[in-house]
């Protein structure tokens, strides 16, 4: 590029800057209306405020009624729930997330194939995206059904550390309640955090301690609880029970062993079809081009 055009180009780009410097220190800032975006503010605030407002209701009227359900795919698994840390309301929106974007996606494809050409009955596309709702709506009891069966089974697992941290806090001289307190505040599993969150509020509120596992037990569907409770009841009487621990916790142990062996063999039987098909497939593979001789010879 010529060396005057780019002088020219730069002390023109100078001078538009320059102009624009002054009208903006002649000119000032643009007038605001206070008042009006004040007004402004406060009916999106409110319209906002109102939108939560009837949605919440909305929600709780929807979660009532699946309080009162009494088939288990419509109402509300409160023990899992109270397992998983998770409110009905949740548990409630998330269904309906999930029917609302099935019904959606559903929806979109009944249309994109009458677009292409492919005309379904007006009652076919309606069954269509009703079951897909159907469905969708499905996910989040499947999920949570799965989640709290995993969860179980891994505080079942914690659990026997529990036993034994509280055979320790025994044998070290401390009383039943003040034990199982102190175990339960040394892990940092979930449900280490729930028992001592548990016993604290039981310590604060009254309760004895085993009342509290007990309870926790009957709530969370871990039945496990309810025994370590009766063996901190006998314990407040005087017995001694760090043996009953470290044999339940074995006990506890040898069960997640099996579970394991179990769930091993059951992964190890869904391969056998795949590997007896892949190893088909590689056979027929090897022994096409034989085959085709053969035929064409």
């Amino acid at each position: 590029m010529n060396p005057v055009l780019q002088i020219a180009a730069g002390l023109g780009a100078v001078l538009g800057l320059g102009l624009a410097a002054c009208v903006r220190v002649v000119a000032g800032p643009a007038p605001m209306d206070l008042a009006a975006a004040v007004r402004h503010l406060t009916t999106r605030t409110r319209a906002v405020v109102g939108w939560k407002a009837r949605r919440a209701g909305l929600l709780a009227r929807v979660t009532e009624r699946a309080h009162r359900a009494r088939h288990p795919w419509l109402g509300i698994p409160v023990h899992d729930l109270d397992l998983l840390d998770r409110t009905p309301a949740g548990y409630v929106a998330a269904r309906a997330r999930w029917a609302a974007a099935s019904l959606t996606t559903a929806a979109f494809f009944a249309l994109g194939a009458t677009v292409v050409g492919v005309v379904f009955p007006l009652g076919v596309s309606v069954l269509m995206v009703c079951v897909a709702g159907g469905v969708g709506a499905m996910v989040p009891v499947w999920q949570i059904r799965d989640q709290a069966r995993r969860a179980r089974e891994d505080g079942r697992r914690a659990l026997a550390v529990y036993l034994e941290l509280i055979a320790q806090q025994r044998a070290a001289g401390h009383a039943p309640g003040p034990a199982l307190r102190e175990a339960a505040s040394v892990g940092e599993h979930w449900l280490f955090a729930r028992l001592h969150r548990t016993l604290t509020h039981a310590e604060h509120s009254g309760h004895s301690p085993w009342d509290a596992l007990r309870d926790l037990g009957e709530r969370v569907r871990v039945r496990e609880l309810a025994a370590v409770a009766d063996l901190a009841a006998t314990a407040a009487d005087g017995a001694a029970i760090s043996t009953s621990l470290t044999t339940q916790a074995a006990s506890l142990r040898a069960a997640a062993i099996s579970a394991d062996k179990a769930d091993a063999n059951t992964r190890t039987e869904r391969l056998t079809l795949p590997v007896t098909a892949l190893m088909l497939g590689f056979l027929l593979l090897v022994l096409y081009p034989a085959v085709v001789r053969l035929l064409t010879g």
